[in-house]
């Protein structure tokens, strides 16, 4: 219980940072983007506290890291946490793909369950992302509602340029 409170304790300014930062454009050739999304099922309704966070830091040969972060503040549910990167060229085909997943429980009574992803990659040659967070094998919901929560997406970022 203390290390969880030490953790949240550490965690939280460099969370709520990433989480006021709007998605970031490129500064000078290291290549560095970042966004959120709430996490959804159906076609409108949020997961109470539930997102996902994604940053991308390149330098000028193109070497980096994809980090993927998620959270569910969700006291009720639980779900598979995804998150699809794409790497477009100047046309807007997309060069490469990376798949994201993290399982994670309801929240505990009082904090959020974390959960994060991280792959090195290289690629030097694309101009824009795009991500899509969607959550799959959603519990927690009434029946209804789970009907309606395998495998949706909310897409909530596009063209966002490596200068």
């Amino acid at each position: 219980m203390v290390w969880n409170i030490i953790k949240l304790t550490l965690a939280m300014p460099v969370l709520l940072a990433l989480l006021a930062s709007q998605p970031a454009s490129a500064v000078g050739y290291p290549f560095e983007f970042s966004t959120d999304a709430k996490m959804t099922y159906g076609s409108e309704t949020a997961i109470e506290k539930a997102y996902g966070l994604m940053t991308v830091v390149t330098d000028k040969n193109g070497d980096g890291i994809i980090n993927v972060m998620f959270s569910n503040g969700s006291r009720s549910t639980s779900a598979r946490f995804n998150a699809r990167v794409k790497f477009l060229d100047d046309s807007g085909a997309v060069i490469r793909e990376e798949n994201f997943d993290h399982w994670l429980a309801a929240a505990e009574f009082d904090e959020a369950i974390e959960g994060k992803v991280t792959k090195a990659m290289t690629l030097a040659d694309f101009e824009s992302i795009e991500v899509d967070f969607y959550l799959s094998h959603v519990s927690g919901l009434d029946k209804a509602a789970a009907s309606n929560a395998v495998d949706t997406r909310v897409s909530n970022v596009k063209n966002y340029y490596n200068n």
